[in-house]
């Protein structure tokens, strides 16, 4: 472990020195973003000795949708998660819950909003489905810093194959990403690689005065570049929530929430996460529940991302807190956009495990949106 942080923290360092210009400085005055993943792993192991307990059939699959939307007067948060495991020889469980939030700026100058938001879950191991309701106010903002960061990609890509003199200056690099992210508002790719190419041998950096149509191709595909988004920014939200269906029929409770995120990124191949909440009754100190989620991946090359995150949970509405841990190491190759075949590692630690669990997984999975 100590040595997986050691190269983390190298990771990290050496992408800070070699960036000439701070992504999280950009500031959209929209971020759009979505993203729909699912997995489905299956193992099947017949023992040879006959012994029914070492036989092995199950599967595992998972769907995660997320949708971030922010603008200056509004914003929205949309995530649902589902996670099945299915046992052909013993016990099935699944865990599904939704989220959705909207938010109104209220000072024009400020992050400053209110929001109100709905929650719902359900699992194998509840009665019924649970449903609750919050209103609150929160302060911060998120920013899609991916445009600058393909404006980056571009640069280092021209520098390492000698193309221009030497890095773009930062003016210019906004202006290409100004350009990229209004790509929109161009009638074909071509228009928009035209207006790239015009902007670029505008600096007078470009050895011969033009590019060829290999920069020409690979400038396009580096701005055309769906299969990862970079954010910035973070907010922290306080509010009340209505606890409207208890899933475990308890009794109705008025919790307080306290939340907060945080997205970092310091080259276009890297991206930081952190996400963590509490909520709890009037007994705040006693009865409380605890999340907090770091994450962290990194693009290596265009084909491999290595990426982890470590998940702790906390809940003491019993009479005795009880406290869960996650960590994750994914190695994912993309042979193509919209496909992966991922290797994956899932420590888990869960209220009276004598030790950790470890599993080890090949999984392929597509992406829809």
């Amino acid at each position: 472990m100590r040595r997986f942080v050691a190269c983390l923290l190298c990771i990290l360092l050496c992408s800070v020195s070699a960036l000439a210009i701070p992504l999280c400085d950009y500031r959209s005055p929209r971020t759009d973003f979505t993203s729909l993943g699912m997995s489905f792993s299956y193992q099947y192991h017949n023992d040879p000795y006959g012994l029914a307990e070492r036989d092995v059939s199950a599967g595992r699959f998972q769907a995660n949708y997320k949708r971030l939307f922010d603008s200056p007067e509004f914003g929205f948060k949309l995530a649902a998660k589902g996670d099945m495991t299915i046992s052909l020889l013993g016990l099935s469980s699944f865990l599904v819950t939704a989220d959705g939030s909207f938010r109104y700026y209220l000072v024009s100058e400020m992050p400053l909003f209110a929001f109100a938001g709905l929650n719902g879950k359900t699992a194998s191991s509840y009665q019924t489905i649970g449903v609750s309701a919050t209103l609150g106010v929160g302060y911060g903002r998120f920013t899609d810093v991916t445009p600058l960061a393909k404006a980056v990609m571009i640069d280092a890509y021209l520098v390492e194959h000698e193309r221009i003199t030497g890095h773009l200056p930062t003016a210019d690099l906004k202006s290409i990403a100004y350009e990229i992210e209004s790509n929109t508002t161009y009638a074909t790719p071509t228009d928009l690689l035209v207006a790239l190419g015009q902007l670029i041998e505008g600096t007078g950096l470009v050895k011969d005065g033009t590019l060829n149509a290999l920069d020409i191709s690979e400038i396009g595909h580096i701005a055309q570049d769906s299969r990862y988004v970079r954010y910035c920014g973070g907010d922290a939200e306080l509010g009340l929530s209505y606890e409207a269906i208890n899933p475990e029929g308890n009794a109705n409770a008025l919790l307080a929430t306290v939340s907060f995120d945080y997205a970092s990124t310091t080259t276009p191949q890297a991206q930081f996460l952190v996400q963590g909440s509490v909520s709890g009754s009037y007994d705040f100190l006693r009865t409380y529940r605890l999340d907090v989620t770091v994450g962290y991946e990194h693009r290596i090359t265009d084909l491999l991302t290595f990426s982890s995150s470590y998940s702790f949970a906390r809940d003491s509405f019993n009479t005795e807190p009880t406290d869960r841990h996650n960590l994750s190491l994914d190695v994912v190759l993309s042979p193509f956009p919209g496909a992966s075949v991922s290797l994956e590692l899932r420590l888990e630690h869960l209220p009276y495990y004598l030790e950790w669990k470890a599993d080890v997984a090949l999984l392929m999975s597509i992406d829809f949106l």
